[in-house]
Formats: structure tokens, C-alpha cells, sequence
């Protein structure tokens, strides 16, 4: 089967849509005035559309996307648009980024910089991959029916796969939320951790579950309810006749933008209101995406339409909730029923002012509080490295190969003996692997690590990521008190942090191998050699000879990471 390709694209909208727009805009028929309990107001939307008419710049947003890389790419018959930002990072965590409704790819933009490039080295980096839902902006309108939650989560299996992503990150919002979490039910083996603003758990109808609920957790629920009663309309029709209402949405720009911004909080600004209003306009996607509701209400309608089967039960990735105050408040006896391995829950009050229930402030946080959301998207999946200085020794052996200078550095000579910078990294990647398949009983280098060829068919990074992938995954199934996990050692099997260092010595003295060779600055941080120390000395011994040489004599001088390199043979002063 050929999978189909992924092409560039580029936002490129004909002037005469813009020019179409505004004659619409310009001669649109207004309603009479009412009160807000109506609905929005004749005073909301005409400040809403004359911002459009008069100051908004599309071509400059669509500056804006073009910035970034774009594709498309067909997923189970239809067209699939994302963008897709890789961070410099060698130690980058891919992430799959999902929108909702009204909302759009525009939500994330004020992230991408500080998720991909962040100004500390120390703050966990992420390759970013953000697609436009099925049926929404650029990926619609859609051709086929049965695009719901679990459909558009086994898409988006599918998309990170294409893109070679075999571990990664699902983070949500609205929809996103919903779809993020059922991307780690498809793809547990895959998916690290899943990270979203709202966890969507309801009452079961047993009144026990009611019982002893907090004052907060009433609160919440009271919101609910006044929330059902009150603003649940959308919902309701998009779930009952969506293709009713889309007569209406894909004839008037000012139907479209009333209809949105009823769930667009009046403290945003205009400008990203409109940027995600006019991405539905100019799609033509104001009817195909409110169809996700239909879906989602009618799963059992088109049972060919999914490529996946739905697993039953709680979820059991990783979880963890950033939760804005005025926006939908999760209760965590109910989300802790439908999700079983939540590790993060955390409450932010980031509104400038009361803006009424209406307003739902902290919806869109990604806009709204950008700082806030990614420091709690970072502490979560820096959080979920369950052997921190595997982590740590990995993140050093990824620095010192991403930063071997150009085709000749990896033919220099290094401190391990002969061998070759090449050489270094195919002797501890092929050492990781041992690892892996000793823990798992199954895989391990198809080459002899310890005869390393010195060739390297690709880049460097495409060889060395595979092997720290499944040394991680690994690990990560052993539990911290284990005392037997199988090594490829002499020792044999040792206990958890004994085996989980002997690993992380090993990728941390091969990566300042690599770099002392080529003249980068020692990745072995103090932190990390004071870790290994103790490690190194309960392992070094019987290995003497085999992979390490007489222990050199110490020096005063020597901070930690010179102390463990000569406690191991090697000349922390040694040079090409």
C-alpha cells in the first residue's frame, strides 16, 4: 500500500474572496436590537465586524502561518492540513497540538516559539505538530461522514507516524481535550503523556458520586448546570441538525461570526477572534466543522468510517489537566473514573477582571495566558522521564552527536581506544540496545557494538534516536524497587538504580567522548557525575580492561565529572 505524500502547502486565499467578503460585510442585513439574554448583542457584532471590515489584515495573518512549515496530506480519504515546527533540540519531545470548535490552528501560534526554542537550556524543548481538524480550515470542508473524536484521534495516529514520530506527546484543548486523551487509548505504546485543559467527566447518575463534594466542586457543578441551561444551544443543534444551520453560516459572514463568537469571551482581543473567524469563512468550513458534534452524537452511525477499533476503560497514559479559572472546571472524582493515571492537576487564575459567566476566560489559554500554558505543559512531560539521570545521559550522548562539526568530525580520533567518533556512537548506541532487549527479551543491535564498522548509512541522529528510544521505553516499564532487572553486564541482573546507571554511564561517558574528540565543551554535567560516581564504583571492577582502564590517580582540583572520568581510565585533560 503507498501511503500518500506529504506536500508543502502555503495559506494563499484569491483576492477576490477578500473582495467578496467585504461586499457581504459592507451590505449585510442586521437583526433588531434585544438584550444579551438573548444572545449576542447587535453592539458585540458590529464592533466585531466592523474590526474585520476596517482593521483586520488578513494577508498579514496569513503572513503569520506562512512563517511556519505547512502540509497536507491525505488521511482515510481526506485532506489533512498541519503545520509542523521542529525545535534545533536534539532532545525534543514531539507534541500533536488539537483545537476544538469554534477555535482553530490560530490558538496555537503564540506557542510555537516558546515550546520549540525556549530561552533555557535547561526548560524541555518540543517538535510541534499542529493539524487543522477534519473539516476545519484548511483540512475541509470534508467529503465523508463519521469525522468524531475517535476517528480524527486515529488520524492523528496515523499523521505522527507518517511524519516518523514513534513517541510522542498529545496536548488539547476543547475538542482537543477530548481527542488527545483517545489518541492514548488507540496508541498507549506510543504516546508518553497526554496534557489538556479540560478533562470532560460528567456525573454517572449515582448519587454517591455526589457525596462530600468540595464547596469548589459544587461550584463547579452549579456552572454546569447554569452553563446547560443557558449557553448549551450550539451544542444541541450541531449534535441534532448541523447542515440547517449551515445554509445560514456558509451565506453570511456576519451569520458566521455572531454564531462563533457567541463561545469567544468578550475580553479577548478582536484581532484573534476574527483570524479565527475568517479562517472558517474563507475555507468555506463554517458548516463542515460543526458537524463534529453530529458525529460524535451518531458514533454508531457509520461504523466503516473508522480505521481503529475504540478500547473500552479509563485511560492509562499519563495525564495531567491545566485548568482555567472560568472556563469549564474539571470535578477529579468523576475524571479520575474515566482516566486512571492522572499526574498533574493544576487550577489557573489568569483573568484580568470578571467578564460574567458568558465570558469563560482561560478558554483559549494558548492565547490568553501562552506563559502559563507552557510552563505547566513543560514541568508535566519533563515530569514523566521516570529515570531522570537515564534521561539526563541521554539528553548529553543526543548534544555531543548533534554537535560533531561537519563530515570530518566524525572520523577523529576519540579517548575509547581506536575508535572513531562514528565508531563511539555506534559502540553506545548499540550498547543502549543491549540494555533494551535484555529488560524486554526481545530486539538488540543487528551489528557487534563492540567492532564497530565506522559507517554510517544517514544522518547521525536518524541512527542514535531509535536506540535511546527503546533503552527509554525499557526502563520505563521497570519498576524503582525492582531488584533483578536483567543487563547485558557480567554482573547480570542488578537492582532497579543500579541498572537504570549503569545504562546512564554509559551514554554519559560515550557523549564526552564524542565531544572532548571534537572539541565541544563536556556535556557531563556535575549534577550528572555525581550521580554516576557512586554507580561507577559498584560497576567499574570486574569491567576493567574489558571497558574501562585502571582508575587514574586524582587530582585536587578535580570537580565531579574529572573524578568520575578518572576513576574510569579516563584523562579528563585529554585532547585530539
Amino acid at each position: 500500500m503507498t501511503v500518500p505524500a506529504l506536500r508543502p502547502f502555503r495559506a494563499e486565499i484569491p483576492q477576490s474572496a477578500l473582495d467578496d467578503l467585504r461586499n457581504r460585510l459592507r451590505g449585510a442585513l442586521w437583526p433588531d436590537d434585544l438584550p444579551a439574554e438573548y444572545g449576542v448583542t447587535n453592539e458585540r457584532i458590529r464592533a466585531l465586524a466592523e474590526h474585520w471590515l476596517e482593521k483586520f489584515d488578513w494577508r498579514a495573518f496569513e503572513a503569520r502561518l506562512n512563517a511556519y512549515p505547512q502540509f497536507v496530506t491525505e488521511i482515510d480519504g481526506e485532506t489533512i492540513h498541519f503545520l509542523h515546527v521542529r525545535s534545533s533540540r536534539a532532545d525534543a519531545t514531539p507534541l500533536v497540538l488539537t483545537h476544538g470548535w469554534p477555535g482553530s490552528i490560530a490558538e496555537y501560534l503564540d506557542v510555537i516559539g516558546p515550546l520549540t526554542e525556549p530561552e533555557s537550556a535547561d526548560a524541555p524543548a518540543f517538535h510541534l505538530v499542529i493539524p487543522s481538524l477534519p473539516g476545519f480550515g484548511f483540512s475541509g470542508p470534508t467529503r465523508s461522514a463519521g469525522w468524531g473524536t475517535h476517528r480524527t484521534a486515529a488520524a492523528w495516529v496515523e499523521l505522527m507516524s507518517r511524519l516518523g514520530y514513534e513517541s510522542y506527546g498529545a496536548v488539547g484543548n476543547d475538542a482537543g481535550s477530548m481527542i488527545s486523551p483517545e489518541i492514548g487509548r488507540l496508541a498507549p505504546d506510543k504516546v508518553v503523556g497526554v496534557h489538556v485543559t479540560q478533562l470532560f467527566a460528567f456525573p454517572s447518575g449515582d448519587p454517591a458520586e455526589l457525596a462530600d463534594l468540595s464547596e469548589a466542586d459544587q461550584a463547579a457543578l452549579a456552572h454546569l448546570q447554569w452553563f446547560y441551561e443557558n449557553m448549551f444551544s450550539f451544542n444541541t443543534l450541531h449534535s441534532q441538525q448541523p447542515h440547517t444551520l449551515a445554509f445560514a453560516l456558509a451565506d453570511s459572514p456576519l451569520g458566521l461570526l455572531a454564531w462563533n463568537a457567541q463561545l469567544f469571551g468578550e475580553h479577548l482581543d478582536a484581532d484573534f477572534v476574527i483570524a479565527n473567524v475568517a479562517l472558517y469563512w474563507l475555507t468555506r468550513t463554517g458548516g463542515s466543522s460543526i458537524r463534529f458534534y453530529y458525529e460524535d452524537a451518531h458514533t454508531d452511525a457509520h461504523p466503516d468510517a473508522h480505521t481503529m477499533s475504540h478500547p473500552e476503560g479509563p485511560t492509562t497514559v499519563p495525564t495531567g489537566l491545566a485548568m482555567f479559572a472560568g472556563d469549564f472546571q474539571s470535578i477529579r472524582r468523576f475524571a479520575e473514573r474515566d482516566h486512571a493515571n492522572i499526574v498533574s492537576w493544576n487550577s489557573y487564575d489568569t483573568r484580568a477582571g470578571s467578564g460574567g459567566p458568558r465570558d469563560a476566560a482561560g478558554h483559549y489559554s494558548a492565547h490568553e495566558a501562552p506563559e502559563v500554558l507552557v510552563g505547566d505543559i513543560r514541568r508535566f512531560f519533563a515530569g514523566l522521564a521516570p529515570w531522570p539521570v537515564l534521561a539526563s545521559a541521554h539528553h548529553a550522548l543526543r548534544s555531543a552527536v548533534a554537535g560533531v562539526p561537519g563530515d570530518s568530525g566524525w572520523s577523529a580520533p576519540t579517548p575509547c581506544e581506536a575508535w572513531t567518533v562514528t565508531q563511539v556512537l555506534q559502540h553506545a548506541a548499540g550498547d543502549q540496545l543491549g540494555y533494551a532487549a535484555f529488560i524486554t527479551g526481545s530486539g538488540g543491535p543487528d551489528f557487534d557494538p563492540f567492532s564497530p564498522s565506522g559507517h554510517l548509512d544517514g544522518a547521525a541522529s536518524d541512527f542514535l534516536e531509535p536506540t535511546l528510544a527503546a533503552a527509554a521505553a525499557a526502563f520505563a516499564t521497570v519498576a524503582p524497587d525492582a531488584t533483578a532487572v536483567p543487563t547485558p553486564l557480567p554482573q547480570g541482573a542488578l537492582p532497579a538504580p543500579v541498572a537504570v546507571g549503569a545504562a546512564a554511564l554509559d551514554a554519559a561517558v560515550h557523549a564526552w567522548d564524542i565531544a572532548v574528540a571534537t572539541g565541544q565543551a563536556s556535556p557531563l554535567t556535575a549534577e550528572l557525575a555525581e550521580a554516576l560516581l557512586p554507580v561507577a564504583k559498584e560497576l567499574a571492577e570486574p569491567l576493567r580492561g574489558f571497558a574501562y582502564a585502571p582508575a587514574l590517580d586524582g587530582h585536587p582540583d578535580d570537580d565531579a565529572a574529572s573524578a568520575l572520568l578518572r576513576y574510569l581510565g579516563r584523562d579528563p585533560l585529554w585532547t585530539v
